[in-house]
């Protein structure tokens, strides 16, 4: 945690960067990356602990916002330095109303920009949040305005008739598509090898590359996206022996020119339908009403997307109805669907010697690619308190941390009962030395419960996010504090044990077959198509 003194530095340091107005820090790259980091530092500090009074003072009293870029950019100060949770919403409310006026402050790509970076900050805590469904509705709006400015500055298409489409073709599109343990990407492959082998499909895979390759807006963690160098030139891959046509489109923002080249790309191929899987996805929205497109998440979330249909992995909220609304959708245009998860190669299995555990302790794995986001302060102070309510847990994190020392200062039972294991690509060898998976509070995570359910490691969540939907409501908890009573039950009683094993592999049984999630999928689709 800073101190006082290190922190009273880094305010007055940015105050003084701002002293010339917020506005000019985007025309001066230096002032810019100063800035941004003072800002990044401050905003540690609080999330550490530090008390934010200073900071607060020193934001208001700076000279009241001149224009809507600083009305934005202040909000942003806000939403990262004081983890205000009303400041993202707000933001991205300023960014409407200025995108709305004709003498919009904002270009196309900024707009983007700003949008993706604060949906990954709050995705990984970097940010707060505090009226959810409004903050996403407020998305939504920006998403539905963002898709308008496209439109305008593209020549308008035709639909491809019925009767003209190539009713063995699909076009599946992603943002973002890599090789290595990108789950993702993974899932892609997988997809496309069952459309050709089970389904008897062509595929033609797009990889949109959506993500910033660059930064275009301070105060927001220097967001940027990851590429694959490797595969941008590619025009084909092969994918389970099978040669898949490919394209991949520049990496970075994917401007109207660019959208309407491939928009017209597509729309010559004249496939039968366009999968496109994950959110934010111009190209594939901007199919719509000149293909049947299907938006289907990464995961369990409602994608932000406007396509004719979505495919869901879980049964529609009161929300949903909303942020459908926003999208022009209903209820009745939701394919119900099993997002499915199915596990990589394995290794030997690891004993707890070979990680370095603890043999009499509750050992309980806490798994994911981003840990140093998601394990917060928070977080650890509540793994330190279980610790010292059930003494034998033993938490094992597995994934990319930052200091482990840092993370536990101040948290002797933690500092003694846990271990950073790191990135491991083989974490289905490291499952069957746990006990336990207990998630984070994140969107994120449900490849790794699934494995974890497979492995017959019982996965405990709070009731949201990817996780939640994955393990089902039996392993919910209430609250972090209920993992104690669990761990313990679990531990002390082998028949409990057994039975939570038990049910932790039949709920992987039920969410593991990508066949029948794709048969879902083309199945919903024939019958939307055959209403109407």
């Amino acid at each position: 945690m800073a101190g006082d003194t290190e922190l009273r530095g880094l305010t007055i340091a940015l105050r003084q960067e701002l002293s010339v107005g917020l506005e000019e820090v985007l025309y001066d790259s230096d002032r810019w990356m100063r800035a941004q980091s003072f800002a990044e530092g401050i905003g540690d500090a609080v999330a550490a602990g530090a008390d934010p009074a200073g900071i607060a003072a020193m934001l208001d009293g700076l000279p009241p916002p001149r224009n809507a870029r600083e009305r934005v950019m202040g909000h942003l100060l806000r939403a990262g330095m004081l983890r205000d949770g009303a400041a993202p919403t707000a933001a991205i409310t300023a960014l409407i109303d200025d995108l709305a006026d004709p003498g919009s402050r904002h270009s196309l790509a900024q707009a983007d920009y700003i949008l993706r970076a604060i949906v990954f900050a709050v995705w990984t805590n970097r940010m707060r949040v505090a009226d959810a469904g409004a903050h996403d509705l407020a998305l939504r709006r920006l998403w539905h305005l963002i898709l308008e400015k496209y439109r305008a500055l593209m020549p308008a298409r035709p639909p491809v008739p019925a009767v003209e489409r190539q009713r063995d073709l699909i076009v599946l599109m992603v943002g973002q598509f890599m090789r290595g343990m990108h789950q993702p990407s993974l899932d892609t492959l997988d997809f496309v090898s069952k459309l050709v082998l089970r389904f008897g499909r062509r595929v033609v895979l797009v990889n949109t590359a959506d993500g910033p390759s660059g930064v275009h807006y301070p105060y927001l963690g220097r967001f940027t996206s990851s590429v694959d160098d490797g595969l941008v030139a590619q025009t084909q891959l092969v994918i389970d022996r099978q040669p898949v046509p490919f394209i991949h489109l520049p990496p970075g923002f994917t401007d109207p020119e660019m959208a309407a080249v491939t928009r017209d790309r597509i729309l010559a191929l004249k496939p039968d339908l366009v999968l496109s899987f994950g959110t934010l996805n111009p190209v594939a929205d901007l199919c719509r009403g000149l293909l049947d497109v299907v938006a289907i998440p990464f995961g369990t979330y409602l994608p932000m997307a406007e396509p004719a249909y979505v495919g869901l992995p879980r049964a529609l909220t009161a929300g949903d109805i909303d942020a459908l609304a926003a999208a022009g959708l209903e209820a009745s245009d939701v394919i119900p669907i099993h997002y499915a998860y199915e596990l990589p190669a394995a290794g030997t299995p690891r004993s707890r010697a070979d990680l370095g555990l603890p043999t009499d302790a509750i050992v309980t794995a806490i798994i994911g690619l981003r840990l140093e986001q998601e394990v917060t302060r928070d977080f650890a102070c509540a793994l330190d308190g279980l610790i010292r309510a059930e003494p034998r847990l033993f938490f094992l994190f597995v994934g990319r941390m930052g200091d482990h020392a840092a993370l536990c200062a101040g948290l002797p039972h933690l500092a003694a009962r846990s271990r950073v294991h790191g990135y491991d690509p083989d974490v289905l060898s490291v499952l069957p030395a746990c006990d336990l998976y207990l998630n984070p509070p994140r969107g994120g995570g449900g490849a790794s419960a699934a494995y974890a359910l497979a492995k017959g490691v019982p996965a405990h969540t709070l009731g949201f996010g990817d996780v939640a939907n994955v393990v089902g409501p039996g392993f919910h908890l209430v609250g972090l504090a209920d993992f104690a009573d669990a761990a313990r039950h679990f531990a002390d009683d082998p028949a409990h044990r057994a039975d939570r094993q038990a049910k932790a592999r039949a709920r992987f049984a039920e969410i593991s077959s990508r066949q029948a999630m794709l048969r879902q999928i083309l199945d919903g689709v024939k019958a939307m198509r055959a209403r109407g």
